[in-house]
């Protein structure tokens, strides 16, 4: 077990040693960060309000009628929370008036529309229909939906692709022998890489859904990537069976770039009756994984099918890794 923390610590060390890993670690939120800006954050339709202890409690039930509420003890506090960067709007009596507080940085439309709401829902009698909110699936155009998906499936690519560039490392400089001739098991060896490419799957996939604002989803997606974990084994060490350089690595993820990310994708564009076509890439499966928890259908079966099919994947790319490089897989 010792030897095993060592290994995964050195694993890291070397990943956080070379610019082009140390880049594709940061690839997920800078791909999240791109995504923002180019089509905003993704919020929740639902208005949300922060009121102070201004605000009675009558008149808090009022506005609870019309939005998710949040009460805070002083003015400092609702501004505070207003600033934070989910858009939510303030709410105060200055002598027995309504104040709207807005960040400051909303559009002219939602201002003036948020502001007759408030003051229309303060002004109806006790009477007014309490709202309730309705999660529906909700089809952007393609050009959104598309570029979700694939940031979020290159945020699970990322971690296996990493660890397979720390291979190529090995190999370059010749370390991986001393591996292959050490005391170390090879299932100790596997287990080195795994772990470390499903750490960087977590974190990658933690960072661009809190960045776009998917944060209720998290636990779906962190599932997703725990069922993902051989799927990141088999680009590890298919990099890693296939490039003996830096250079030879960077061809091997020019092929599985495509493969990992544009095939399983391409499957939006095919009939659901020749789909079958995809059902033995496990890529697929994280693409349909992804799909249904960003439209609230069930993604158990897509995400269980996620790691069995890439049983037989992940096991032909270790065999033919330690083919390559004399490791003994018995030992």
């Amino acid at each position: 077990m010792k030897t095993l923390f060592t290994s995964i610590g050195r694993e890291f060390k070397l990943i956080f040693r070379n610019g082009i890993s140390i880049f594709m670690v940061a690839a997920p939120a800078i791909l999240a960060l791109v995504f923002i800006l180019v089509f905003g954050a993704v919020n929740e339709t639902t208005l949300q309000l922060a009121v102070d202890d201004s605000v009675s409690a009558a008149e808090q039930a009022k506005l609870e009628r019309i939005a998710d509420v949040e009460r805070f003890d002083d003015a400092a506090r609702m501004e505070a929370r207003i600033r934070a960067t989910d858009a939510v709007v303030g709410v105060r009596m200055v002598q027995g008036e309504a104040q709207v507080v807005f960040e400051g940085n909303e559009g002219e439309s939602f201002i003036s529309g948020t502001s007759e709401l408030v003051g229309m829902a303060l002004s109806a009698p006790e009477t007014l229909p309490a709202y309730q909110s309705v999660p529906v699936a909700v089809k952007g155009g393609m050009a959104y939906n598309l570029s979700m998906i694939g940031m979020l499936l290159m945020s699970l690519f990322i971690g296996g692709a990493t660890v397979g560039l720390s291979i190529v490392d090995e190999r370059e400089s010749g370390a991986i022998r001393a591996v292959a001739v050490s005391p170390m098991r090879f299932s100790g060896f596997i287990a080195s890489k795994l772990l470390p490419a499903l750490l960087l799957g977590l974190v990658g996939i933690s960072a661009a859904a809190l960045i776009i604002g998917k944060a209720s989803l998290l636990p779906q997606y962190l599932l997703l990537a725990v069922a993902s974990a051989l799927v990141s084994g088999m680009m590890t060490f298919a990099i890693g069976a296939f490039a003996g350089n830096q250079v030879a690595a960077i061809g091997v993820l020019k092929l599985l770039i495509p493969i990992g990310m544009i095939l399983p994708i391409s499957a939006v564009f095919v009939s659901e009756q020749w789909q079958f076509f995809y059902y033995i890439l496990p890529m697929y499966w994280q693409y349909r994984a992804i799909n249904a928890i960003l439209t609230n259908t069930s993604a158990f079966w897509p995400t269980l099918l996620t790691l069995l099919v890439s049983i037989p994947w992940f096991m032909a790319s270790v065999w033919h890794f330690a083919k390559k490089v004399k490791f003994r897989m018995g030992r």
